[in-house]
């Protein structure tokens, strides 16, 4: 037994260096202070540096945690262990694995590098280096990024992110991307900065909430879209893409001023654009199926468009065609309601209310000017292709920008009563 003040070492054996002031064993040893108790196989102390090596089963254990290592030093007086090899840091709310890095015991702080891992329920961070504050509930990594959630099936990446676990709020910028992998294709997110809110936690109606801002780029294998910022809530399975919206299913392209996309066990299920809403698909190189209008709505079946309405000042360029698929001609026509079918990715019946006869042009006699709606724009150099491509911003070119909304000003509440107050001044 040797005793250096609130210090106490305890071992069946014990070596005691008086020249160098070290006292060391061999065969098994525990050291205890105000905040911990270390064991291992092999060890030395020394009162006078307080500084501690153990080698071999190491454990250091504390009220608020355990530790396992096979080598740890341990600074008795400022209650900090270094990590110089494979340990765990088992806490009932957390488990931390690293090689290499410091856990302060007293402030509960650690600073751990060479891709460490914190593990807190279903969720696994994972870094370059790790930060982390237990009585705060708060790490944050840098490097390489990711944070991983099991039970949602998702992940969120980047060159740096942190997580509250008492909050439940994360934050990724720098390449940060959220990839949703809950169904058989794997939805890809990238944004310059993304966010993830949590609401009512620890109750039976926890919610979440996405955020993603700015140059938003989306990929999967049957949907794909970019805009400015988008806001997606679990509470009512809705995706709202905000400023020059795009989004395409195969050879469609829908846009407008504003998109939200409504899902269904993380499939889409429907689609509705606000306000100077176009979709477009792709026939050839020359010839596009157009339709124009305020508003519309697209609803999907196992993943593909089914069928489109359109409301407001509906404006349509349609190319019928013959049951080989030759084209008959192109028809132009204006409505007020409109409702698309559409079968294998491809149109096949519209229904116009009231009915619109419209005029039908035969191919060799279409006029250049009526090929293209005035809005008309086909974004396939936008288009993100892979989900590598994510990462590569590409932005409208000049003169394709969405026309901006006028609209008038707000109100002001008591009207009435502004105005005397005016004239009383």
């Amino acid at each position: 037994r040797m005793e250096n003040r609130t210090i106490t070492l305890t071992t069946d054996s014990l070596n005691y260096d008086r020249l160098a002031n070290l006292g060391y064993f061999f065969d098994g040893g525990t050291l205890m202070d105000q905040e911990n108790v270390l064991t291992s196989d092999w060890g030395e102390y020394s009162p006078a540096t307080k500084m501690s090596v153990f080698n071999y089963e190491v454990k250091l254990v504390n009220p608020q945690f355990t530790l396992t290592s096979d080598t740890l030093r341990y600074n008795t007086e400022t209650k900090v262990a270094n990590i110089v090899g494979p340990s765990d840091i088992l806490s009932q709310e957390n488990h931390i694995y690293s090689e290499l890095g410091f856990y302060d015991t007293y402030h509960g702080q650690a600073q751990l590098l060479d891709r460490s891992v914190l593990t807190n329920g279903a969720k696994r961070m994972t870094g370059d280096s790790l930060f982390y504050d237990r009585n705060r509930g708060f790490g944050e990594a840098f490097g390489a990024v990711e944070l991983l959630d099991t039970a949602g099936r998702n992940m969120l990446t980047g060159e740096y992110c942190h997580y509250n676990q008492l909050t439940g709020y994360a934050f990724a910028t720098d390449k940060a991307m959220a990839v949703d992998f809950s169904q058989g294709d794997s939805l890809f997110i990238h944004a310059d900065t993304l966010q993830l809110f949590t609401f009512h936690m620890g109750t039976d109606s926890v919610s979440r909430e996405a955020r993603a801002f700015h140059k938003v780029r989306i990929y999967r294998a049957d949907v794909q879209g970019v805009c400015d910022s988008l806001v997606f809530a679990s509470k009512d399975s809705c995706l709202t893409m905000y400023r020059d919206p795009i989004l395409w299913n195969d050879n469609q392209q829908l846009l407008g001023e504003e998109i939200l996309v409504y899902m269904n066990d993380s499939t889409i299920d429907r689609a509705h654009i606000r306000n100077q809403a176009l979709s477009v698909e792709r026939i050839d190189s020359a010839c596009y199926n157009q339709v124009a209008g305020k508003d519309m709505e697209a609803f999907f079946k196992d993943g593909e468009m089914e069928r489109i309405d359109v409301t407001g000042s509906v404006r349509v360029v349609y190319y019928p065609m013959e049951k080989d698929s030759t084209l008959i001609g192109m028809n132009v026509s204006e409505t007020s309601q409109l409702t698309i079918y559409l079968k294998n990715r491809k149109l096949k019946r519209m229904v116009m209310s009231p009915q619109s006869s419209g005029t039908l042009y035969p191919m060799s006699l279409i006029p250049e000017k009526k090929r293209k709606l005035e809005n008309f724009a086909w974004f396939d150099y936008i288009r993100p292709i892979s989900k590598e491509d994510i990462f590569n911003w590409r932005g409208k070119q000049a003169g394709q920008e969405l026309k901006k909304s006028v609209r008038g000003a707000a109100p002001l509440p008591n009207r009435n009563l502004f105005e005397n107050n005016r004239k009383e001044e």
